[in-house]
């Protein structure tokens, strides 16, 4: 267990690494769904604990981390081959600004190790599957109307983890690993 806040871009590279090691396809869609249920597995593992420094908002095909779909929109609906690191600006002299490439070495190995068992557990399921998932979740389906409008509000650790911890059968995660 760890009390560091992640910026959810480390989560979503190191998911990126994962599907690059394993030689699967991760599409940005598939990464948001599988970023969301790494999220609610952590908060279930760790008595309800924040992982991430920023909040899923309630998007039509579920769940999205927008920092993320952003940083990686340019794939479009193919496959997301690599990982996106940050820049450093320098505020004094712009052109020393830095390149930081993603480094997974700054994620903590009880985190990589929840990401890895969700990993593992949905890579192979279709996207529009977990999509799916998502939409059965009364987390999503009781603001539909709001989506539709985009007044939704954003989710909150609070609530997915007192949804996962009372419905157990929806931890899609645990169908294949454990």
């Amino acid at each position: 267990m760890t009390s560091k806040l992640y910026d959810p871009m480390d989560i979503a590279n190191y998911l990126v690494v994962l599907a690059n090691r394993s030689g699967k396809t991760i599409t940005n869609l598939k990464l948001q769904k599988i970023l969301y249920f790494v999220n609610a597995k952590y908060l279930v593992d760790n008595q309800g604990m924040a992982l991430m420094d920023e909040k899923f908002q309630r998007w039509a095909y579920g769940p999205v981390m927008y920092n993320v779909y952003s940083n990686f929109r340019d794939c479009g609906a193919g496959a997301i081959e690599e990982t996106v690191g940050t820049f450093e600006l320098n505020q004094d002299n712009p052109f020393e600004s830095k390149y930081n490439p993603f480094d997974d070495d700054k994620i903590d190995s009880s985190v990589k190790s929840v990401a890895k068992a969700v990993f593992d557990s949905l890579i192979d399921v279709d996207p529009f599957k977990l999509v799916r998932f998502t939409h059965e979740e009364s987390l999503w389906s009781s603001y539909k109307e709001q989506i539709d409008q985009r007044t939704a509000p954003e989710y909150t650790d609070d609530e997915i983890y007192k949804y996962f911890k009372d419905h157990p059968e929806k931890c899609v995660w645990k169908s294949n690993n454990e």
